[in-house]
């Protein structure tokens, strides 16, 4: 991993729950899979809508706006894989968390 950030204490990333953190710049939501963490950008390509307030369906977030989905791991939207967001290496060292540029 090249270049790292902190953004969080890992007990704030409950199963199955974002959590919202400022890193390079940008809004990025975290969440935690089956105890392995994701990060994406928060804001949909679509209207806006903020990712991190989206429900988790296999392996992939739902806008809350207009329902687009994208997969955790990818970035890449549900039925369009040319429509992405950007995705963040995450690393959890000694219960903190780390983040990557995409």
């Amino acid at each position: 991993m090249g270049d790292r950030i902190r953004v969080a204490e890992s007990a704030r990333v409950k199963e199955s729950r974002s959590l919202l953190v400022d890193a390079f710049g940008r809004k990025v939501a975290l969440f935690r899979v089956e105890g392995r963490l994701f990060a994406i950008d928060d804001v949909c390509p679509h209207r806006g809508g903020p990712l991190s307030g989206g429900d988790i369906e296999d392996g992939q977030v739902i806008c809350p706006l207009h329902a687009w989905a994208f997969d955790l791991e990818t970035g890449v939207m549900r039925g369009n894989a040319s429509c992405r967001v950007p995705v963040y290496g995450v690393m959890e060292e000694e219960g903190e968390i780390y983040l990557s540029a995409p």
